[in-house]
């Protein structure tokens, strides 16, 4: 019993910890450049009316709403399961020294031994480091976000994030364990992928230097208005811009109960993912969002954010064996 209250308080307490910890979205570091980022824009975009608007985001209403208060709990409860599983997941650094002892033992890379055939500046391998890293762990979350969009069994679990019916920053955290250890292994995938190939490619140059550009790129992110994607004012970047960069107003449309925002930008950082997926939709800072989703998950309780989306996949399940039956009895 004692071991059991000692981890329920160590994994509560880490929950807790995501406040003040950098690598959190939700620190209160970024929570308040997220105000000022809003204040600001909105301020030099509409003067001192734009100002009082942008603080409408801030509401008790809003904060307190049982939708908020649904994201609150899962955040914790989530955290208690994920503690329980987590050590059992691959980690980037398994896919990393996986993929680098495979590259010793291969011949072609035989030159591993510390020799390089390319040779670059270390400011160059940091530069090149931060633009693969970035590019492919933001093409990765694209793509895993679109297949959630599209596959029936996938959408059973990733509705639960869509089913908030107001949003705050911890809506973030408003996501079934299944669908979070996707997003986990997909993170040690493609980060051990980039992490891997270039401790073989660039031997010896692989460093916390190597490193220091993505922090600091995923700081930036967080700094400057990656909170007010999951809120409810909204802040384009106008046409252009998000053409390139996922505006917080495009990434609220995402999240729209309209049919005609359906499917739509599905990026985190880049745009261009959704350019060539077809996808992408323009916000503007005058769009009056109405957000959730319809049917079983309208609405939800605590306790059916876990069941439902299982119960709703295992009836897929069930249909999609009923119809490989029925080929094979065809068949034969």
């Amino acid at each position: 019993m004692d071991a059991f209250f000692e981890w329920f308080s160590l994994t509560l307490s880490d929950a807790f910890a995501d406040l003040i910890n950098p690598k959190k979205r939700v620190t209160l570091l970024y929570l308040f450049t997220a105000i000022v980022f809003a204040s600001t824009w909105y301020a030099l975009k509409y003067g001192k009316q734009g100002f009082k608007h942008s603080l409408s985001w801030l509401a008790p209403a809003i904060w307190w709403h049982p939708s908020s208060r649904r994201d609150y709990s899962m955040w914790l409860l989530n955290k208690l399961i994920i503690s329980l599983i987590g050590p059992s997941l691959l980690s980037q650094a398994v896919i990393a020294t996986w993929i680098y002892w495979q590259a010793l033992n291969w011949q072609a890379f035989s030159w591993i031994d510390g020799t390089a055939i390319i040779t670059l500046p270390n400011g160059w391998v940091v530069a090149l480091f931060t633009a693969c890293f970035f590019i492919i762990d933001d093409f990765s979350r694209f793509f895993l976000h679109w297949l959630m969009h599209k596959s029936p069994t996938l959408w059973a679990f990733h509705q639960v994030h869509h089913s908030a019916e107001t949003m705050t920053p911890f809506t973030v955290f408003r996501t079934h364990p299944l669908e979070g250890i996707l997003f986990s292994l997909r993170s040690a995938v493609a980060q051990g992928i980039v992490i891997g190939v270039f401790a073989v490619c660039f031997p010896k140059q692989m460093s916390l230097y190597t490193v220091f550009g993505v922090v600091v790129s995923t700081y930036l992110f967080n700094l400057f208005g990656a909170n007010l994607r999951h809120s409810t004012l909204p802040i384009s970047y106008g046409k252009y811009l998000e053409r390139f960069i996922v505006s917080p107003a495009q990434h609220q449309l995402h999240h729209s109960l309209n049919p005609s925002h359906f499917d739509c930008n599905f990026g985190v950082v880049l745009a261009v993912w959704d350019r060539l997926f077809g996808t992408l939709q323009f916000g503007n800072d005058h769009q009056k969002i109405h957000f959730g989703v319809s049917g079983k998950m309208k609405s939800p309780k605590l306790f059916e954010l876990y069941y439902v989306p299982l119960q709703l996949a295992w009836v897929i399940f069930k249909k999609r064996l009923l119809n490989l039956r029925k080929r094979l009895e065809q068949i034969q």
